[in-house]
């Protein structure tokens, strides 16, 4: 593959490479995969990148929708706008990501997808898109990233239906954290996030106003902690068990309390009382058989 004078190496994410497993049949799958793979990132090598600024479209430089991205750098998210005029996030696009997967199948049109951040993304258009369809390897390959981008999809609409607002937003960054971490874009439990806490309500279905209070819960609880657009996560243990439990984590996990633990409970007027009577009535009471 050629590359242009000034250019960097492509490099498409961690998280889009396929898994290597035992067995013929498995390992001849696994070979049309890397394959698959090798192609999408030569045609990409191939075309010219473009910067794309925050709020901006992916598809408005050139009018174009249809194509298939990759995201070299920077943030996207995939939403819908309802006639009412509020917005839904339905996708979240990270460094590496390759956007467009079911038009380019020709499963359905591609949706409008939104950079948070500076992007630089590279363009597959649509009229070569077709070209590349014709390769069985690389249809495989596309197939198998858009299967991962529907498991993607199941488990946030498996947390924003059974969970609470503390096990969203806990499903939400664990899930940022895995991806960028396998990604190897990331070595450390901190990561910049550039959505908004207005973006993250439109992604886990919750008002501004939740989402600014669950934020200040997690930091006070020393599981996580978010600060212009800066995420450290605290207590990854806890974290994981929100995304399973939500807000009855805090049973989850935990030992008993040793007697100095437990607060000291100051007695009542009452029970005074009561304790006086009863030691009066044993000091009375005769000790023969």
């Amino acid at each position: 593959m050629t590359t242009r004078p000034g250019a960097t190496r492509l490099q498409i994410a961690e998280e889009v490479n396929p898994p290597y497993e035992e067995g013929s049949r498995t390992l001849r799958v696994h070979d049309q995969l890397l394959l698959g793979r090798r192609i999408l990132r030569e045609k990409f090598g191939n075309s010219q990148p473009r910067l794309v600024k925050a709020g901006e479209l992916l598809g408005s430089a050139n009018g174009a929708s249809d194509g298939i991205y990759h995201l070299r750098s920077g943030w996207a998210c995939q939403f819908r706008d309802w006639f009412d005029g509020r917005r839904v996030i339905v996708d979240v696009y990270l460094p590496g990501a390759v956007i467009g997967l079911g038009a380019g199948l020709r499963v359905r049109p591609m949706e409008e997808v939104l950079a948070l951040n500076l992007v630089v993304v590279e363009e597959i258009p649509a009229e070569q898109a077709l070209t590349v369809m014709a390769d069985p390897a690389t249809t495989l390959y596309l197939a198998w990233l858009l299967s991962r981008q529907q498991r993607r999809a199941e488990r946030l609409l498996a947390a924003v239906s059974g969970i609470d607002a503390r096990g969203r937003l806990a499903t939400m960054l664990l899930d940022f954290y895995t991806r960028l971490q396998r990604s190897r874009l990331i070595r450390s439990p901190t990561y910049n996030l550039p959505l908004t806490q207005l973006q993250i309500g439109q992604y886990l279905g919750l008002t501004v106003v939740h989402v600014n209070r669950v934020l200040r819960s997690l930091r006070a609880d020393r599981i996580v902690s978010l600060e212009k657009h800066w995420v450290t996560i605290l207590d990854l243990e806890r974290l994981t068990n929100l995304t399973h439990y939500g807000q009855k984590c805090d049973l989850v996990g935990k030992g008993r309390e040793s007697p100095s633990d437990r607060p000291v409970k100051r007695p009542k007027s009452g029970d005074l009382i009561g304790r006086a009577h009863d030691r009066r009535a044993s000091i009375q009471a005769p000790h023969g058989g």
